[in-house]
């Protein structure tokens, strides 16, 4: 009986908690301080979820000073990136050192010439093709990582050299020292070749530059250059040329 009671009471108690609990308001205030009333719904309520910003695209450069330089197969993408430079507003330098490799650039002051001479703000390079069948790749590393040093700050992209029978690596070694998000693959691409059976015919090469565009354009690219295609020709005017003889500088 006594247990009945008990129970009585404290389920009595309880009631009146609730009761009071439920007509009190929703903030007391004791002296200096306030009790803010808890209600089911502020329990079970969850803070909304901070969206995520997306990241920011990479900064995509208009109207640069372009600096392009390397070895023969230079002179059939140059004309087609002289349509590239005119139609986007850059202004268009090219240096093509016949018969050059990473060695002649990387070991000569040759660059540091072009890019005092010229101050370009953007760099494109083509070089390798001199150098598929090569086998000291640990010094063509460092020939590698000579030219990036040279370049300093400038933002620069470099085209591969697009084999016609393999290489013994010099690809892979310029993409593992500049970073894929510098390198341009053309190991994928089937050109025609003109009569030497080495370079690629004009309309190969404009073909070549067209699909390296759309990667230097791309977010796949570290520095994204403005690259919409030309709807007209425009010649490369602002063309040196150096012959397989010279030494550097």
């Amino acid at each position: 009986m006594h247990a009945q009671i008990k129970t009585l009471t404290l389920m009595a108690a309880v009631l009146a908690a609730i009761v009071v609990y439920a007509v009190i308001p929703k903030e007391v205030t004791l002296g200096s301080y306030t009790l803010k009333k808890i209600t089911f719904s502020s329990i079970f309520h969850h803070a909304p979820q901070v969206k995520k910003r997306p990241k920011s695209g990479r900064k995509i450069h208009r109207n640069q000073t372009i600096l392009f330089i390397g070895d023969s197969m230079v002179e059939g993408l140059s004309r087609r990136l002289g349509d590239y430079s005119a139609e986007n507003g850059h202004t268009l330098y090219t240096v093509i050192w016949y018969s050059s490799s990473t060695e002649r650039w990387g070991t000569t002051h040759t660059l540091e010439y072009y890019m005092h001479k010229y101050k370009p703000t953007y760099v494109i390079i083509c070089l390798g093709s001199n150098e598929l069948f090569v086998n000291d790749l640990e010094n063509r590393a460092q020939y590698v990582c000579e030219i990036v040093k040279k370049l300093g700050n400038t933002p620069f992209v470099w085209i591969s050299p697009s084999d016609w029978n393999g290489d013994t690596g010099i690809n892979d070694v310029i993409k593992e020292n500049i970073g894929k998000e510098h390198f341009f693959d053309s190991r994928h691409l089937k050109l025609k070749r003109g009569s030497d059976h080495y370079h690629p015919t004009w309309a190969a090469a404009a073909y070549w530059m067209d699909t390296a565009a759309q990667f230097i354009a791309s977010h796949q690219c570290a520095n994204p250059l403005q690259l919409n295609k030309p709807k007209a020709h425009h010649k490369a005017t602002k063309t040196k040329l150096l012959q397989p003889s010279f030494e550097g500088y």
